[in-house]
């Protein structure tokens, strides 16, 4: 479909600019011999649909990034300052970057070490763990522990949520269950609030979030007004924090 309309917009495109070169007036061409003539042009500048797929490629995106912005500036309590969130960092920082994650994701888990040093190197960031299960039955078992974890015993959380990221498997929950023994977590208290409103409230509100900003897999990282999908380098993600100081 887009093709066909870019054909379209070329061929008219070019049909005034061919008459126009030729100093004429377009009720002097028949649509026959408009077509032909744009043809002919297309034919020896096989190039200038390529240019056109390219330029409205471009004004997409531009304005897919500004509808994404405006979402932002209307979720911004949602995504920054919702209580039933896992909170890292500097949980007092006033630059925020939230993180939509998979631990079964192995982008998300090349990308961990880069959010640790983003962490260690900018003393003011303050990050928020949006849980986004969607890759596995395991995964959801994980983001569960790990959010009753958080609800429960807050002080273990980041362990918790690292020590998921470099375990060998997660393909259980016995496997999950044994990171997290490893960290001191309670299982008896954790195991309690499993399906508690904020943990089911967590969950359901960040695949909202995930669905209203055009986030179709993890990671994903959201820095003021700029949303990076993907496991960004270190430099590009630095540069949006960058550009929140």
């Amino acid at each position: 479909m887009l093709t066909s309309k870019l054909k379209a917009y070329a061929a008219i495109t070019l049909s005034v600019l061919t008459i126009s070169a030729c100093g004429a007036q377009a009720d002097d061409f028949s649509k026959e011999e408009i077509e032909k003539i744009v043809h002919e042009y297309i034919m020896e500048n096989p190039e200038i649909i390529a240019d056109a797929i390219y330029l409205l490629q471009e004004r997409a995106e531009a304005q897919k990034a500004e509808q994404e912005s405006a979402a932002l500036k209307g979720m911004s309590d949602m995504l920054i300052a919702n209580p039933v969130d896992p909170v890292g960092g500097n949980v007092d920082g006033t630059i925020t970057l939230v993180e939509f994650f998979d631990y079964n994701c192995g982008y998300c888990k090349r990308s961990s070490p880069v959010l640790e040093a983003l962490v260690a190197n900018n003393p003011n960031l303050r990050v928020v763990y949006k849980e986004w299960p969607i890759l596995s039955e395991s995964s959801v078992v994980a983001a569960r522990i790990a959010l009753a974890v958080n609800l429960v015993q807050p002080e273990l959380y980041e362990e918790f949520h690292h020590a998921l990221y470099g375990a060998k498997s997660l393909r259980s929950a016995d496997d999950v269950w044994k990171v997290a023994k490893q960290v001191g977590v309670d299982r008896t208290l954790v195991e309690a609030n499993l399906n508690s409103p904020e943990v089911n409230q967590h969950l359901q509100q960040t695949s909202t979030l995930a669905q209203q900003l055009g986030i179709t897999g993890t990671p994903a990282f959201i820095v003021g007004d700029q949303i990076l999908k993907g496991a960004y380098p270190i430099e590009q993600i630095q540069q949006a924090i960058d550009s929140q100081s």
